[in-house]
């Protein structure tokens, strides 16, 4: 009588192999995923990032030029070619236009553009100025499909030359 007695198996069986095969495709759809998450929150990180940037180069823009104001004026509507803030400074004017991703300043002297700068963010923009006794304040409201909206930048400036003369802003 012979006896065919295995003490080793010699290899694998399918189903041992499919189970580590769906134990590797999980686990690899897993870092994939989580792969995939910190690219996004890298990439919108940088945009408010560079949003931020912007908005602080806006403010320091637009307070120097409030600052050195002789006269500014905001005006009411919707976006298009009235600008949204003018302001009259002893070498020219100074005018803020609205776009939907930003504000767009233009700078004239003797009736030539004489600089055109653009303050452009990630994401929709409602501004809105007002104006009271020689202070000037625009706001940027982000404005999205699912949220209300929230403000990115606030702006108060004064008009220095009209409110006192020789002052200090």
């Amino acid at each position: 009588m012979t006896s065919h007695r295995l003490d080793r198996r010699r290899g694998i069986s399918l189903i041992e192999l499919l189970a580590t095969m769906a134990a590797a495709s999980t686990v690899m759809a897993t870092a994939a995923a989580l792969v995939h998450r910190s690219y996004t929150f890298e990439t919108r990180s940088r945009a408010t990032l560079a949003d931020e940037r912007t908005a602080l180069r806006l403010a320091r823009r637009f307070r120097a030029d409030v600052h050195e104001a002789s006269t500014a004026m905001t005006a009411a509507g919707e976006p298009g070619d009235t600008p949204l803030v003018t302001i009259l400074g002893p070498t020219g004017h100074v005018a803020y236009h609205r776009r939907e991703h930003g504000l767009v300043r233009l700078a004239t002297s003797a009736g030539m553009a004489t600089a055109r700068e653009e303050f452009l963010v990630s994401r929709p923009i409602t501004w809105s100025a007002t104006s009271d006794d020689g202070i000037i304040t625009l706001v940027g409201l982000m404005t999205s499909g699912t949220h209300a909206a929230r403000p990115m930048v606030e702006i108060v400036a004064a008009v220095t030359t009209a409110a006192a003369p020789g002052g200090t802003p």
